[in-house]
């Protein structure tokens, strides 16, 4: 039974509005609404005649427009009506966009409506949770996808594109690079050795790199996001933590596509692997042999994205322990047998290897970052980075800096 309150909350959480629509795609009734929204919805003749194609009444159907995301229901309203969710896009529209958008509606530029900003699987979490309310049916994400594929022309062409480009590669034989160099790249990265993987990279090989898109630059860009993921898992299996390989790959990824020509590319694609290498590096303070993984040991795994997660505040092993529901004493023995450190070892060090980071890169005063990192005071801070890395911040600074003026307004 559908409830307004219900509907209500629903603009809360997924920050969208709801319009109900008669099978003449009449108004019936709207909620969270505002007067630009519904003065798209009139305009919009295009979209509200892919809302009635779009009916099949036994699932929500996700339709596409552009860069904007709606969801529409039938089944659970009253007959003949439909409820449309949306619109919202994954991110801010781009100054293209938002003049396209304006002008194929008619829109004036005072009036200045952007879609409400919605991760796209929140909003379909938003999606099922209404779906769930109207029917009383249970639906995954994944079934969810399953029956929306039919809507979708790339999905719906694949097999066809498939057995295209495969003829074509036929046709125009070649070989790809060798598997076995691919994996002796991961392999060094994953044990941490900078020498094998620069070795790796320079091995002269029959075959070619595939091409991933029409633009040399797409491809580019695309094959190093590849290889910026695969390296991303190898780093964790080599002991990085989860979060710590994920956040640098989403930080890396972000830069490719910043990037405007190929040759660059390929440089900052090898200085990524070279990058996770490294970091793998650092983090062997044992033997492989007496160096159990975080991957081998989830604990020890969680524990280490806990630290990672909390490097601005001032950590507690029995904080820890509380999150991972586990005793204090033995949390520290299972740690310092995996990684032969202890954990006020792990986070000592993981602080410094950021303050050496902000030292490098920031234009923060060394008293920040003593705050930022959860040090009682600048002392403490400089006490505990000369220990570990043996030199002073301020001569860390010196000999190591090459800022380029960020500040926390940059990285908001």
């Amino acid at each position: 039974m559908f409830r307004q309150f219900f509907v209500e909350q629903m603009i809360g959480l997924i920050h969208t509005s709801f319009h109900i629509i008669d099978e003449k795609n009449e108004p019936v009734r709207t909620y969270g609404t505002r007067k630009i929204e519904e003065d798209f919805f009139e305009r919009n003749l295009g979209l509200l005649k892919n809302i009635q194609l779009g009916i099949t009444g036994d699932y929500p159907v996700i339709l596409m427009e552009e860069t904007r995301v709606f969801a529409i229901f039938s089944r659970g309203m009253q007959k003949g009506q439909v409820m449309v969710a949306g619109p919202v896009t994954e991110g801010p529209l781009s100054t293209a966009e938002f003049m396209r958008y304006h002008e194929r509606y008619g829109m004036e530029e005072s009036q200045a409506y952007i879609p409400p900003v919605c991760p796209l699987n929140r909003f379909i979490s938003g999606v099922l949770l209404l779906h769930w309310h109207l029917t009383g049916e249970e639906m995954t994400a994944a079934e969810l996808w399953e029956k929306n594929k039919e809507h979708y022309i790339p999905t719906v062409n694949m097999p066809t594109r498939i057995s295209h480009d495969i003829f074509e590669r036929l046709e125009n034989p070649g070989m790809h690079n060798p598997y076995e160099q691919e994996l002796r790249e991961l392999e060094s990265i994953e044990k941490g050795d900078v020498r094998s993987l620069a070795r790796s990279i320079s091995e002269v090989y029959e075959g070619e790199i595939g091409i991933l898109a029409k633009n040399p630059l797409r491809s580019q860009k695309n094959i190093a996001v590849g290889n910026i993921t695969l390296a991303s898992r190898a780093a964790i299996r080599g002991g990085v933590s989860v979060e710590q390989s994920f956040s640098l790959a989403d930080s890396l990824i972000r830069q490719v596509e910043e990037i405007g020509s190929v040759p660059e590319v390929e440089a900052f694609k090898r200085e990524a692997q070279y990058t996770y290498a490294r970091l793998v590096s650092l983090g062997n303070t044992a033997g492989k042999e007496k160096r159990k993984t975080a991957v081998g040991n989830p604990l020890v795994a969680r524990t280490k994205d806990y630290i990672f997660n909390h490097l601005h505040d001032t950590i507690q092993i029995i904080d820890i322990a509380k999150e991972m529901k586990v005793n204090a004493d033995y949390l520290s023995h299972v740690f310092s047998t995996s990684e032969n450190l202890t954990i006020t070892e792990y986070i000592r060090k993981e602080k410094v290897r950021r303050g050496e980071n902000l030292l490098k890169y920031s234009d923060y005063a060394i008293r920040d970052i003593a705050f930022y990192l959860g040090f009682c005071s600048q002392s403490h801070f400089t006490k505990v980075f000369r220990q570990i890395a043996g030199i002073s911040p301020n001569a860390y600074r010196k000999k190591f800096g090459c800022r380029t003026g960020w500040n926390i307004k940059d990285t908001v």
